[in-house]
């Protein structure tokens, strides 16, 4: 019985690195023009994911919620993001995608912590979703 439990226990913790590995970003058709990203926006004016043009001036490791298009990979795990307000570079790791793939005309809910100022700024991503 023993060995049993010890067994699957070893599968599940070899598993989990494969399940990782799938998703990501691919690169396809364009992003959306910023003056359309807008229309489908949904809520009160408080309740709204915070715009880029904002992550220059954001606290120092602040957890913050941003709504738009990964525009690109610019390297591995390190991605170009845009609302309507502004451009802003991620920092994603492959499990952030949660194993889906999404393309440059997706929009994406994007979470994470806020570091570097101004032009510096960027975004270390934990979880990257659909709207």
């Amino acid at each position: 019985m023993k060995k049993k439990l010890m067994l699957t226990a070893l599968l599940v913790a070899l598993s989990s690195g494969v399940a990782a590995a799938e998703g990501g970003f691919r690169a396809g058709e364009k992003a959306p023009p910023p003056e359309k990203e807008d229309a489908a926006q949904k809520g009160t004016e408080d309740t709204r994911a915070t715009k880029a043009n904002l992550i220059r001036d954001f606290r120092q490791g602040g957890y913050t919620t941003l709504e738009g298009y990964i525009v690109r990979e610019q390297r591995p795990g390190s991605y170009l993001f845009r609302d309507a307000s502004d451009e802003v570079r991620l920092q994603a790791p492959a499990d952030a995608f949660l194993g889906k793939t999404y393309q440059a005309d997706d929009k994406v809910r994007v979470s994470g912590r806020v570091y570097g100022r101004a032009d510096n700024a960027f975004m270390k991503v934990s979880r990257i979703e659909k709207p």
